[in-house]
């Protein structure tokens, strides 16, 4: 029995998982789109406020898991930050880190800047240099291997949903967008 239980919570997973993704494929694809795939006035928002404040409680509703909690001290107006990972049924586990502001206001004013230093091409990767040290390692990836390889940056750009500042991974802009945007759609589905 406990076989079947874990199969309908499978397929249950992955339904759920499909329809995020057919719906950030509705709002986000078609003819004529313009910067940030606006099609029909229909644009995935970088920025987008809730009708909630979220917590990471809900954050972990959506299936993502906690692995570190940081210090956030030196990281303003921010009251945590975690890193995690969420794995999408049938894909390989992806890096989110999370950073958690008292109000959607709070995350923008306070919490673009340190997202903008901790992604992209130009991220800070060494903690003498960040304004917010605390993760820094944690934050690149050591491409090529060995003692040639190199030091990019794990989260090629940010969300902010409400209240959070979301890191999310990818090699591009465009790459960590399209992984983070079913993640989003989930945590907008819990009542965002």
């Amino acid at each position: 029995m406990p076989n079947k239980v874990n199969s309908v919570k499978g397929v249950f997973g992955k339904s759920l998982f499909l329809l995020a993704i057919f719906v950030v494929a509705a709002t986000t694809s078609g003819c004529g789109s313009g910067p940030g795939g606006a099609a029909n006035g229909a644009v995935f928002e970088k920025v987008s406020d809730t009708d909630r404040i979220l917590s990471i409680e809900d954050v972990e509703a959506v299936g993502w898991k906690r692995g570190k909690e940081y210090d956030v001290e030196g990281l303003t107006g921010a009251v945590a930050a975690y890193l995690g990972f969420w794995t999408p049924p049938g894909l390989e586990s992806l890096n989110y880190e999370i950073r958690v502001y008292p109000t959607h206001q709070a995350a923008v004013e306070q919490g673009t800047r340190f997202a903008e230093e901790a992604t992209g091409e130009s991220a800070v990767l060494d903690a003498e240099d960040a304004q917010w040290p605390i993760g820094v390692r944690d934050r690149r990836v050591i491409v090529g291997g060995g003692s040639r390889g190199s030091q990019n940056p794990r989260y090629g750009d940010y969300v902010i949903l409400g209240n959070l500042v979301i890191l999310c991974e990818g090699r591009t802009s465009e790459h960590s967008i399209e992984r983070c945007a079913p993640f989003v759609t989930l945590l907008r589905g819990i009542g965002a």
